[in-house]
């Protein structure tokens, strides 16, 4: 078979435009800041965005286009010529790609270094706080198997009893939010939010719907937890 490549390159055209820009010093510097630049602006890009590429790819066909177009505009023959034509067909056969994809590797992002977390709000001080209102001893007996907390907002507006809400105590109320919150997960599937509705009754007329929302993530040591909270809330 016929060796095709050249030097590890696709070609020896390729190989040639790589060589020239990686060993002038000019060229060097500032082809290194443009992939700094290319890599800082990728996660931006409207396809990074529409999920149709990773930022990596983003910055590689960023690269490559400038690249491209750079090194054709500053070819020194403009004048349709046979040494201009021979200089076209040369870029031409240019890996562009490969050249922006080798400049990329040798530029690897910096580690990210954490910063220090100077305050961290765990559930159990949150509920020791009274900004969440552990619910799981009801929610264990209503059939949820993971511990579950009502958000404050969620407690007043569909637990606590308005003096003008006649006939109604918490325990029933508590109990209706989690037995709807039970049947909406068996109808919901797989999924970490789960939407859903409860009649509650908060003054002297009938129940009315308000729509509540619960997230199942984890708790401060990683296990699953349940949280129900108004739909606006976070």
């Amino acid at each position: 078979m016929t060796e095709t490549t050249y030097n590890g390159w696709t070609n020896y055209e390729t190989w040639a435009v790589a060589l020239w820009i990686d060993n002038e010093q000019d060229s060097y510097r500032y082809w290194r800041d443009q992939v700094r630049e290319h890599r800082k602006a990728a996660p931006t890009c409207r396809q990074v965005a529409g999920g149709l590429w990773t930022p990596e790819e983003a910055a590689k066909i960023k690269l490559a286009d400038q690249l491209k177009d750079e090194i054709r505009d500053a070819a020194p023959m403009t004048e349709p010529s046979l040494f201009s034509d021979l200089l076209g067909a040369a870029l031409d056969e240019v890996n562009w790609f490969e050249i922006a994809g080798n400049w990329l590797s040798d530029e690897q992002p910096p580690e990210h270094t954490p910063e220090p977390v100077i305050f961290s709000y765990s559930r159990a001080q949150a509920i020791a706080d009274g900004v969440l209102m552990d619910a799981t001893k009801t929610a264990e007996e209503a059939g949820l198997k993971y511990p579950t907390a009502l958000t404050a907002a969620v407690w007043a507006q569909c637990v606590k009893v308005p003096e003008e809400a006649e006939g109604q105590d918490e325990r029933g109320r508590l109990w209706d939010v989690l037995w709807m919150l039970k049947t909406a997960i068996q109808q919901s599937g797989h999924t970490n939010t789960v939407p859903f509705s409860v009649l509650v009754k908060n003054d002297r007329r009938g129940p009315r719907p308000v729509r509540l929302k619960a997230l199942c993530g984890p708790g401060d040591t990683t296990e699953p937890v349940v949280t129900v909270m108004l739909p606006e809330e976070d």
